[in-house]
């Protein structure tokens, strides 16, 4: 039956035909209740973030510094024709994106410098860690 709330005792009583009361109760969108609102509004800020996935900081300071490492020319990691690392990894995405539908080759480069990269990448983010927790629980 339909929600009568809200309607005249008269009217209350009136049944639909049992099409339109499926159409209609399909149409109508679910009600949250106030306290539903509430709650999920309150669980969208988490504030054990930090335990969970640890501090923000060390997630955008390793990418940035791995990323400014990587794509420095005057630092000798791994170089390809005249390119670092970061640059050369970079032009073989955009060449393999190229050629979308055909993916990589087994001994395309483009799988060397993906290894390398990230390898790097976690282990800057792995030593960040542990720099900060070493620093938070007095180590040094």
């Amino acid at each position: 039956m339909l929600a009568a709330r809200g309607l005249p005792s008269s009217l209350r009583t009136a049944r639909a035909p049992a099409a339109v009361r499926r159409a209609s109760s399909a149409a109508r969108p679910a009600r949250l209740s106030r306290s539903m609102v509430v709650r999920a509004s309150a669980e969208k800020f988490d504030t054990g973030y930090e335990q969970k996935f640890g501090n923000a900081w060390i997630l955008h300071g390793g990418l940035a510094v791995w990323s400014a490492v990587v794509c420095t020319p005057i630092v000798p990691l791994v170089n390809y024709q005249g390119e670092p690392l970061g640059i050369a990894f970079m032009h073989s995405i955009f060449r393999l994106m190229d050629q979308f539908p055909t993916g990589p080759k087994i001994d395309d480069p483009f799988w060397l410098q993906l290894i390398i990269w990230h390898f790097g990448l976690f282990t800057v983010l792995t030593l960040g860690t542990i720099g900060v927790q070493g620093k938070k629980q007095n180590y040094w």
